[in-house]
């Protein structure tokens, strides 16, 4: 089976995950994948991994200019901070009416070249957005898949309500990463039941498992060493406020009266700009370290050496840093929110409660090492359940159903 899949951005965020899990999967299965994607062309130590292998990665490429339209990036669908994007980037909001009709016609084009050339069988588009819009309006069948973000999106921007109206009412079926997010689709587009099927988000679990990790030479690597005898936390997500950031340096305040650790932050983003009109003396940066987006290896690597992870979201949809952050065989400190109420080993806290969240990153720093182990164990074995592996077989009995009922053309 050829399956193609879209994305409304490039690597380094949750739906870019999904399709990197489930396309690997399919090859190991046997079948073909490809993906159509944005990307500004920034260097990192993993572009060569996309832009080496044109048969798999189809490149959007920014800066375009196309029937005279200056495109100086690719456009998001929040304001939260992309990877691969400039700060403070377009979003769609931002785009003129000609700005958004050559998007359009730009990455219309792509398509259909890469349609005609690979036949796809099965098409899924992640995000219920402009490209599943754009490749209903040329005749092709699709399946929409519903990420929260474009919830998200489809209440930040008004203008692009008719469009997600429509992508929705057309898709061939939708995918809802959890059922808080079957919820919102159903309350916001005009879709029938029976078409929003649940399929939960998988990780890697090549890359985030149990591994011996030398302490010493990590935090050497990046400068570290004073943290050697340091309990550690990690943090992996975009510097936003949507994934509470904020709430966790409140909670940071809290936590250094009472217990040293070192707060490790994964993800891209500026700091500034989400704690601008918090009190400087409302939250502490002593023991937080920036790490900014690094490769999934990195990550891993940090999880391994750390007591536990948190996700202090304002939202989420599923919460794919949770399940690799316990793959790694650590606990979770989480708000209870979307996916994550469902996921979660460790501790929730309701959204916002930054003494909270504190006082549950304290219990665990200070859980004896026989029972912190049992939680982990069970944190490992919760995450576990969510293999690609038994995603991907849920997900080609639905593409063989939609193929042998309806190909597309």
């Amino acid at each position: 089976m050829r399956v193609l899949f879209t994305n409304t951005g490039p690597w380094g965020t949750g739906s870019a995950t999904v399709v990197n899990g489930v396309m690997n999967e399919l090859i190991r299965r046997g079948h073909e994948a490809r993906v159509i994607f944005p990307d500004s062309g920034f260097e990192s130590p993993d572009f060569d991994r996309y832009y080496d292998h044109p048969d798999r990665f189809c490149i959007l490429k920014f800066p375009a200019t196309h029937n005279g339209e200056q495109l100086y990036t690719f456009p998001l669908i929040i304001t939260d901070p992309h990877p691969r994007n400039f700060p403070r980037a377009w979003t769609f909001k931002d785009l003129s009416p000609s700005q958004l009709r050559a998007y359009m016609e730009y990455y219309g084009e792509l398509t259909d070249r890469v349609i005609r050339e690979y036949q796809p069988d099965v098409i899924e588009c992640q995000h219920i957005w402009i490209m599943d819009y754009v490749l209903g309006k040329k005749g092709y069948n699709y399946i929409s898949v519903a990420h929260h973000s474009d919830q998200l999106g489809f209440r930040y921007d008004r203008r692009m309500r008719k469009y997600a109206r429509w992508a929705a009412s057309h898709a061939s079926c939708i995918f809802a990463i959890s059922e808080s997010v079957r919820e919102e689709v159903l309350a916001l587009y005009p879709v029938d039941p029976d078409r929003v099927v649940v399929l939960p988000n998988g990780y890697d679990q090549a890359v985030f498992r149990r591994d011996e990790v030398d302490r010493g030479e990590l935090l050497a690597r990046y400068g570290l060493q004073r943290y050697l005898s340091t309990p550690i936390i990690t943090f992996a997500g975009k510097i936003s406020r949507t994934k509470g950031i904020d709430y966790l340096l409140r909670a940071n305040r809290i936590i250094q009266k009472q217990s040293e650790a070192a707060i490790v932050v994964f993800g891209a983003g500026d700091l500034e700009d989400v704690m601008s009109g918090i009190p400087a003396h409302a939250y502490g940066m002593t023991n937080v370290i920036m790490m900014g987006h690094q490769t999934p290896e990195v990550l891993a690597a940090f999880h391994n050496i750390a007591k536990l992870s948190v996700l202090p979201s304002r939202s989420e949809g599923f919460g794919i840093a949770a399940l690799e952050a316990m793959g790694c065989g650590i606990p979770m400190v989480a708000t209870r929110t979307g996916g994550l109420a469902n996921l979660v080993v460790g501790g929730l806290v309701p959204i916002g409660d930054y003494r909270e969240l504190a006082r549950q990153i304290l219990r665990i720093l200070n859980l004896p090492e026989r029972e912190h182990q049992k939680l982990c164990d069970q944190a490992y074995r919760r995450a576990h359940e969510y293999s690609w592996k038994k995603i991907v077989k849920r997900r080609l009995k639905i593409y063989q159903s939609l193929r042998d009922s309806k190909p597309p053309p």
